[in-house]
């Protein structure tokens, strides 16, 4: 009986962890998605609305959950406070706390660092093309977390079991 039992928890524990790396590829492409709908959201607020970046990124903030929600609120946070710091060093704060916290790759960060000197440093119409230069970057990352996902995340799911699987018939 203690055999069968540890035998199902080992597959279990196998399965759930590759599950879970499985799950982290599907996060990815979520969040890659919500920061580009973001980042067109925040090209609307400077071109229509003429908005103050703080406000407009706690306004994009309030629309998202998640690490993307946190990104853009840690941004417009740091904004109203720290204005001396500039939108530089508030982009990049917000860019540490998305890196820790979401599932995106280093790429991915490296794309949004290079938006933050930009960032309220130029004319509305060299914002807009920054801003439409680095969702398109993103969309390529979006597509190529797709196709990763579609290659490793099912592999990753399926390979936990199997792990478990052959750990048991070892181990017994």
């Amino acid at each position: 009986m203690l055999k069968i039992l540890g035998g199902t928890l080992i597959i279990m524990t196998c399965g759930i962890i590759g599950l879970e790396k499985s799950r982290s590829f599907s996060a990815r492409i979520e969040q890659l998605r919500l920061l580009n709908a973001g980042l067109k959201m925040l090209e609307t607020e400077i071109v229509y609305g003429s908005t103050l970046l703080p406000l407009a990124f706690a306004r994009i903030g309030e629309r998202f959950e998640g690490p993307v929600a946190s990104f853009f609120q840690t941004v417009a946070r740091r904004l109203q406070e720290d204005v001396a710091s500039g939108a530089l060093g508030a982009w990049q704060e917000g860019l540490q706390e998305l890196e820790r916290k979401s599932s995106l790759q280093t790429q991915d960060i490296e794309i949004l660092r290079a938006l933050g000197p930009m960032l309220g440093n130029s004319g509305v119409g060299d914002q807009v093309k920054n801003l439409e230069l680095i969702r398109q970057h993103l969309g390529q990352q979006y597509l190529a977390a797709l196709e990763e996902n579609n290659r490793k995340g099912k592999i990753w799911s399926t390979m936990g079991f199997l792990v478990g699987i052959t750990l048991v018939l070892l181990l017994y």
